[in-house]
């Protein structure tokens, strides 16, 4: 009967990683994880005069790395983008952007693959972060891969480190280092290397995500290890101390520190933060096990402690468990595309298209280009949670297929669309089209169409006509219509839905709404 109980006091003697000795520290924030919904990746986070800035991982999406601020580090609100186009090296990829500070300016170390498909780090700077960014093209390339930059300064000296030969198999993954300018634009010195993955340990010859505070006499670095993302994921941290940033560093024979917990999996990538009151938190990302693997990585904040006696970093099971889900209401959104300028909620995959948003008159004209085979141009939302329902209504005359979908990538997709006054539900797989069931006429001017979505990727497809109830759309072989798109799946982001337009057409939609199940 009082097992809670129990659990609980024996949860406050316990550490992830950590030993039973432990330094009295203050009471932590109260938190509520996620703390930023959605799709959040490599959460960078500095501190401003007061104000906490974050930044995190577009992959392929635009506008490209989007800006949280937070006076409490707890509630977070929406600021801006590093960049609203893709720099004229880059071609994508724009994966863990480093924020950091400096004498009035604001500098983003950020990944990018550049237009020879080698990824390489940039970097870019800005003295109004509302405002964007203006980059300053490469900084680092190093090899067949450089990425996941975090700059240190230690007495005035700033320090680079970033992360090498994760496409080498015949040298093992390492952390590297090196001196900064002044001006942080160019690197100074030779390189030297920090610490190097092990094969045979919980890294499995994977490290990365790494970041680096001072406590008392060590500088301690915080990284990451094993598979980051997608189905397979088994991401954790792990944390290594030096005196001096050009070493020797010394792995903590506990690793790793933080583990899968409570409604979360696969938790790394973060960056240590102190609210200057003797009290450290980690903002990083993990992937909530409801949804999994078709929901993107949110973003989590915990608080850490220092072992008092052998001052190494140490993360509290009973801080994890607390509210582990709930934190954060989910967003709802309703477009009904006034004004002249498209919403702050729509992204784009721009590695495969290159739409073309025209908002006037109370509707979207959707066109564009694309990058690669694409079968369609799309606009999408980041769903925040896996149960939701999306709706969009548009006119039936059309010559092309136009309509609502579940976007895994420009290859894979469940939809549903309307052309020439008929309603057809559709897939794309492995960029292959195919009808999934009989068309349905409609002999009105506009219609609805909705997605009810359960666990990510599980859809229904309906349609309403004006003044009509709302009838499920005909899908051969699907029980009540259920379509299971496992093939949405993607290693590198969630699935999103949104509009799209069939090839070189141009579709008109005259709203779009998202809802979640229970708000």
């Amino acid at each position: 009967m009082h097992k809670p109980i129990l659990f609980l006091l024996f949860s406050l003697l316990c550490a992830c990683g950590g030993t039973a000795t432990k330094q009295a520290v203050e009471q932590p924030l109260s938190i509520q994880n996620p703390v930023i919904r959605g799709e959040f990746p490599d959460p960078s986070v500095i501190e401003v005069d007061g104000t906490y800035y974050a930044c995190g991982t577009s992959n392929d999406w635009a506008p490209i790395y989007p800006v949280y601020s937070s006076t409490d580090l707890a509630n977070w609100e929406f600021e801006s983008y590093v960049f609203m186009e893709a720099p004229d090296w880059t071609m994508g990829s724009f994966w863990a952007p480093e924020l950091f500070y400096n004498d009035g300016t604001f500098y983003c170390y950020y990944t990018a693959r550049r237009k020879d498909g080698i990824s390489c780090i940039g970097v870019a700077s800005t003295t109004d972060i509302s405002k964007g960014f203006t980059d300053h093209g490469e900084l680092i390339e190093w090899g067949s891969e450089s990425i996941d930059a975090y700059v240190y300064d230690q007495q005035g000296q700033l320090y680079i480190t970033w992360k090498a030969y994760g496409l080498n198999p015949d040298k093992p993954i390492q952390l590297l280092g090196s001196k900064l300018s002044s001006d942080g634009l160019a690197l100074e010195g030779e390189a030297f290397p920090v610490v190097t993955a092990e094969a045979a340990t919980w890294e499995r010859g994977g490290i990365e995500g790494q970041s680096i505070v001072q406590h008392g006499d060590y500088l301690y670095l915080l990284y990451s290890g094993a598979a980051c993302c997608g189905g397979g994921c088994d991401y954790k941290v792990g944390v290594a101390r030096a005196k001096q940033m050009e070493g020797p560093w010394e792995k903590y024979t506990g690793n790793p520190i933080l583990t899968d917990f409570g409604d979360w999996k696969c938790p790394g990538h973060g960056t240590p933060v102190s609210t200057g009151e003797g009290s450290w938190y980690y903002l990083y990302h993990a992937y909530a096990k409801e949804g999994f693997p078709y929901m993107g990585r949110s973003a989590l904040l915990s608080p850490f402690y220092w072992d008092e006696k052998t001052g190494w970093p140490y993360f509290k099971t009973v801080d994890l468990m607390a509210d582990s889900d709930g934190g954060v209401a989910p967003i709802s959104i309703e477009d009904g595309f006034s004004g002249d300028q498209l919403k702050g909620w729509w992204r784009w995959d721009l590695a495969s298209n290159d739409p073309v948003a025209l908002v006037e008159n109370g509707q979207l004209q959707l066109s564009g280009g694309h990058k690669q085979d694409t079968w369609a141009t799309a606009l999408c939302v980041v769903p925040e949670k896996p149960a939701y329902q999306v709706v969009a209504e548009m006119p039936t005359d059309t010559d092309h297929l136009q309509g609502l979908m579940l976007y895994g990538t420009h290859a894979n997709m469940l939809g549903a669309a309307v052309k020439d006054g008929r309603l057809q539900v559709l897939e794309l797989r492995n960029g292959a089209f195919s009808p999934l069931g009989a068309s349905v006429a409609v002999d009105t001017d506009k219609v609805a169409l909705k997605a009810q979505v359960e666990n990510g990727h599980e859809v229904r497809f309906s349609y309403q006509t004006e003044g009509g109830e709302w009838q499920q759309l005909p899908v051969d072989g699907a029980e009540n219509g259920l379509l299971k798109g496992e093939f949405l799946a993607f290693w590198q982001w969630g699935v999103k839905p949104g509009l799209f337009v069939e090839g070189e057409g141009t579709g008109s939609f005259i709203r779009f709404e998202l809802a979640y199940n229970g708000n």
